[in-house]
């Protein structure tokens, strides 16, 4: 009895030693939340315990909800969700204390007995297999070798970065590494696909690094920057004319602390400023955290990418291949200020073409003064000059601080023009924002929400002197758009300043129809030459109606004999009164800029008309525009327009998930209600738009996910639009529109816009399913997750 005792004992002892598991500073492989520890874990048949120390900024605020922190084996399954909480409260909003730190014990249920890894899920911070079960980690490379290898020449250009998996070196990443090691020197064998490359790589003082494919040939690397102040750039050069030429831009990279359940893609925007358009390339992530992708451009220039959290601004080029380094640590670190933001430790590295002019935009990107949050609270009490003095004055500092660092640091030409054109663009586009800026901020100071468009605010209108600034040789250069959206923010302020975009004077068409009749020696009855003299005269739309009015008849013999060149005269009405504006406010007469806007413009036009260039318009284009390249470009824009709509007319005729509609015959305070009538019973979300409206079809073309998932639902998406929109480019554009579409007369368009009070489109309204309009002015940008709620709320 007493020796089965013992046995008992013993097993008993076993058990309760395997069912109450502490694990110390459990190992894990990646975070979204570098500043979230996890400094023990305790594992029992009743419970998975879990202590953390948060050290977040003092007083500010951090909550846990009960519905969205749970722990989950790695490999899936059952979500396990918190149960209660000891040093902090579950579902309430806790201040950090004074010294920011925050100690406390998640409880979670116990996890199943054959569990290793497990992730940590909350609505912000994921941490990623962590460690129940210890694992053995497998390196490829010795640990003295490992980390991002750096010339001591004071240069600081990246050679090759070491990893647990993988090698970086000469813009490739290399997975299959062979080492061979004699006391202090390495022998390392690369292979990737087809190619091959042998190092050297001896140990060297302070813990640097000699490498080199020969004994004989070693550059002395450390993983810390190296400075010499008098260290001179080889090779330097600064950029040469022509800036325009197409090719393909490669985008390499390898993002350090990368987990795939972070997301598996990101997006690497570029600029096409002939038309206007931002390209976004799809970025894949490979499992290991690399990347590849083939980018098409038409000019050097700083492009965005977003890649998970990381957001960069990058020098791109075309027929250039870059590698990119990004430690995910660097943007998912928290910090108290848009300031100390912008004073992070940079981590980015780059490597292969354009990696000086890189490295030197990113240690120099530090030199922004500009504070929209500061701002925010003093734009409302300033005017337009104060605002603009402000900008200037920060401007000037930004440009000495460049200036001193120059003094102090190598920085390679290129690099140089880039930052001396931007931070004065970046200047200027601020302050031509100033009265969409200061409704900003007016709204935000005083809650209005964004579906009230009116507000209490009159925007200020300026003198030409106002805008002495602009330097328009400058805009002229071609040299300037390699800053990319700084000139292409700074343009489409320009071209679209209240100062330009200005009606022509109600008798401007008169005049000009005046003149050019003379000019033609066109002779005109005594009643005509009264009429069109009075119409000269007019400076009002009152008055215009009625003098036509009194002599009708005189006027339909007038416009009946020369409509076409009363027609083009209307047209270009706009364009002329743009030109002199142009030249009166910002000095900008011929010349690159103006080829640009005017670029903009036709191509607007072709993707709004859905119309390839008429051979009028090409000569007009070429007549127009002096550069080569963008004459060339625009003609190839057309011919691929072309190739388009013969393709969509093919795919159209198999396409049937839209309807086309008769508008109904009724009063028009009754057109409305007969419209959806048909749809009662289902919830209807308007949309007020027009085929040649850019924003209109961007909107559309976001609403298609969230198309897809309501399908199945009692929601119709109703598309209205007027005779503005030609009947040909409607027609081919709605079969690929999923929804009840419907074209009304300009009489009815008027009454819509009357009875929602459209100023402008898109106008996108709701009505429920018994037919009231439940909202209006409803906002809508790229992002759908607030439509989707509202959409559900009246589908219950």
């Amino acid at each position: 009895m007493k020796k089965i005792s013992i046995s008992l004992l013993l097993c008993l002892l076993i058990l309760n030693s395997y069912s109450q598991k502490i694990i110390e500073n459990p190992y894990f492989s990646a975070t979204t939340a570098p500043y979230v520890k996890i400094t023990k874990i305790e594992l029992s048949d009743t419970a998975t315990i879990m202590s953390f120390d948060v050290t977040f900024f003092p007083k500010w605020s951090i909550s846990l909800s009960s519905k969205k922190t749970y722990i989950q084996d790695s490999k899936g399954g059952e979500k396990l969700y918190v149960k209660r909480a000891e040093g902090i409260e579950l579902d309430k909003k806790i201040t950090s204390s004074v010294t920011g730190r925050n100690i406390y014990k998640l409880f979670f249920p116990p996890l199943n007995k054959n569990t290793t890894l497990i992730d940590y899920m909350e609505d912000q911070w994921k941490i990623f297999d962590i460690e129940v079960v210890h694992q053995q980690h497998f390196s490829i490379v010795p640990q003295e070798l490992k980390g991002n290898w750096l010339r001591t020449d004071g240069s600081n250009d990246w050679i090759i970065g070491v990893y647990d998996n993988m090698i970086i070196y000469e813009n490739e990443v290399w997975n299959k590494v062979f080492i061979e090691r004699n006391k202090k020197v390495y022998k390392l064998l690369l292979q990737q696909n087809n190619k091959t490359r042998n190092l050297i790589i001896k140990k060297a003082k302070n813990n640097n690094i000699f490498i080199g494919t020969d004994t004989k040939n070693l550059n002395l690397l450390s993983r810390n920057t190296t400075f010499k102040k008098n260290y001179i750039i080889e090779n330097d050069s600064d950029f040469k004319l022509p800036v325009f030429h197409k090719d393909t831009f490669v985008f390499k990279g390898y993002i350090k602390g990368y987990h795939p359940k972070m997301g598996k893609t990101g997006m690497i925007y570029i600029d096409d400023i002939i038309n206007q358009e931002q390209n976004s390339n799809l970025v894949t992530i490979n499992p290991d955290g690399t990347f590849l992708v083939k980018c098409f451009m038409i000019h050097p220039q700083v492009v965005l990418i977003r890649i998970l959290g990381i957001k960069d601004a990058i020098f791109a080029e075309p027929g250039k291949t870059l590698f990119y380094f990004a430690d995910i640590s660097e943007y998912t670190t928290a910090f108290k200020t848009l300031t100390d933001y912008k004073k992070r430790k940079r981590k980015s590295l780059f490597m292969g073409d354009n990696a000086r002019v890189n490295a030197d935009l990113k240690s120099t990107d530090t030199i922004d003064y500009y504070d929209d949050d500061k701002l925010q609270k003093q734009l409302p009490d300033m005017d337009g000059n104060q605002y603009k003095s402000y900008c200037l004055e920060i401007m000037q500092k930004e440009l000495a601080q460049l200036k001193e660092y120059i003094a102090y640091n190598s920085i390679c030409k290129k690099a140089l023009t880039i930052k001396e054109f931007e931070i004065p663009y970046r200047t200027y586009e601020n302050i031509l924002s100033f009265n969409g800026k200061k409704q900003y901020a007016y709204r935000k100071k005083n809650n209005v929400p964004r579906e009230q468009r009116e507000i209490p605010l009159k925007s200020e209108s300026f003198q030409p002197e106002y805008y002495n600034f602009i330097n328009s040789s400058d805009l002229n250069n071609p040299v300037s758009l390699v800053c990319g959206a700084a000139y292409n923010s700074l343009i489409n302020r320009i071209q679209y300043s209240d100062c330009v975009r200005q009606q022509p004077a109600i008798n401007y068409t008169f005049k000009v129809f005046s003149d050019s009749l003379n000019s033609k020696a066109i002779k005109l009855t005594s009643e005509e030459n009264l009429l069109l003299n009075k119409l000269k005269i007019c400076n009002s739309v009152d008055s215009m109606n009625m003098f036509i009015k009194q002599d009708s008849a005189t006027w339909k013999k007038l416009v009946t004999q020369h409509m076409n060149l009363i027609n083009s005269i209307s047209r270009n009405a706009f364009t002329d009164t743009n030109d002199k504006n142009f030249k009166k406010y910002f000095g900008l007469e011929a010349g690159l800029a103006k080829e640009i806007m005017y670029s903009q413009t036709r191509c607007s036009k072709l993707k709004g008309t859905f119309k390839p260039f008429s051979d009028e318009e090409m000569e007009e284009i070429k007549q127009k525009v002096q550069t080569k390249f963008i004459v060339d470009y625009l003609m190839e824009l057309s011919k691929v327009k072309e190739i388009e709509i013969a393709k969509k007319l093919v795919a159209n005729k198999k396409k049937s998930d839209f309807q086309m509609n008769e508008t109904p015959k009724t009063e028009a305070d009754k057109l409305f209600d007969a419209i959806i009538q048909k749809y009662k019973g289902k919830v209807i979300f308007v949309d007020f738009w027009a085929t040649w409206c850019s924003p209109c079809r961007s909107g559309i073309e976001n609403m298609k996910p969230l198309k897809e998932e309501f399908k199945d639902k009692d929601l119709v998406f109703l598309y209205i639009t007027d005779e503005s929109s030609p009947i040909d480019t409607w027609n081919m554009l709605i079969p690929d529109i999923k929804g009840e579409h419907y074209r009304v007369k300009k009489d009815e368009w008027n009454y819509f816009k009357s009875k929602f009070k459209i100023g402008g489109i898109p106008h996108y309204a709701l009505v429920n399913k018994i037919g009231e309009i439940v909202r209006d002015h409803i906002y809508f940008a790229s992002s759908s997750n607030e439509l989707k709620i509202l959409f559900n709320e009246y589908l219950k």
